[in-house]
Parts: C-alpha cells; sequence; structure tokens
C-alpha cells in the first residue's frame, strides 16, 4: 500500500495566502435534476490550460445543499470506478478522507490544493482539514472534473475557461 500522511492542524487558513499565487480558470454548478448542488472554481498557477498538469492547482467547492460525508465518499468513489481507476486505488484513497471530510451544509466550502510537490490539502472554510501525500492522489481527485472521460463535461469545459 502506498504511504500517505493526514497532518490535523485546524489553524492555518486557505483563504487570501494559500490561493494568491495562483489565477481562477473557471467556474461552473453543478446541478442534479433541478437542484443546483455546488458551484466549483478551478484554480491553476499557470493560466495556460494546455499545462493543467504543471504547478499548483486548486478546486474549491461551495455547497448548496445539506450532504453528509459519506455521501460525497460514495460520489466520489462511483466518480473514480466511472472513470476506470482500479479498486485498489480507489480504496487507498477513500482512507484518508473517511478520516478527514466533515458533513457539508449550504455556504460550506472544501477547497483541495495540489501543490506541485505531489502533496494534496484539503481545506474546509479557513482550517486546513489534513494533508494526503499519496503524489497520485490529488491528480485522481481533480480528474473527477477534468478529466475528458468525466460524468460532467458541460462543469469541465466551464471550469477550464472552454465556455461561458
Amino acid at each position: 500500500m502506498a504511504k500517505w500522511l493526514l497532518i490535523f492542524l485546524f489553524s492555518t487558513g486557505v483563504s487570501a495566502s494559500t490561493l494568491t499565487h495562483l489565477t481562477k480558470s473557471g467556474e461552473g454548478e453543478m446541478t442534479y435534476l433541478f437542484w443546483t448542488l455546488y458551484r466549483a472554481e478551478l484554480f491553476v498557477s499557470n493560466s495556460d490550460t494546455a499545462s493543467l498538469n504543471a504547478g499548483d492547482r486548486a478546486l474549491r467547492i461551495e455547497y448548496f445543499k445539506d450532504i453528509d460525508k459519506h455521501a460525497l465518499i460514495e460520489a466520489t468513489a462511483e466518480q473514480w470506478q466511472h472513470l476506470g481507476y482500479q479498486a485498489t486505488d480507489i480504496q487507498r484513497w477513500m482512507a484518508p478522507l473517511t478520516q478527514i471530510w466533515p458533513d457539508v451544509a449550504p455556504g460550506d466550502v472544501l477547497t483541495l490544493v495540489v501543490a506541485d510537490n505531489g502533496l494534496s490539502h484539503f481545506y474546509f472554510g479557513d482550517n486546513l482539514l489534513g494533508v494526503i501525500e499519496q503524489p497520485d492522489f490529488g491528480e485522481a481527485f481533480l480528474s473527477i472534473w477534468l478529466s475528458e472521460k468525466t460524468s460532467e463535461p458541460e462543469l469541465r469545459r466551464q471550469l477550464l475557461g472552454l465556455s461561458q
């Protein structure tokens, strides 16, 4: 099993200082039937989306509905299955999420910052929830929204700044 590390810190903020070196690439809303579930924003260190894998990246999600952490984790696993990831990788990535993700309510914000060094930092509002030290995790998580195989191609286009 790949090595991973969770660091629980609750005093470091994601607000201004964490995203100031990044540029917003795009944003869009995820809807299900007639409900808007969340608004997502993608931030990149290079405004050239062709080099999306270079440098730090962040995905910020503001929720509009109550969603418990188990539903979030289950939906994440389903998306990874849709994208064709191996079950062993999915299980390995779900383990830290189960420990750090909270339930969300309207107005709550979860942000993932994937650093160029492979570390993935999750924030809840301004508080650091944990760091996942699995170099493949951040790419896999972002692929839910950014892969050409995503289940939400219009949201992908919006996040990449390809459609208005």
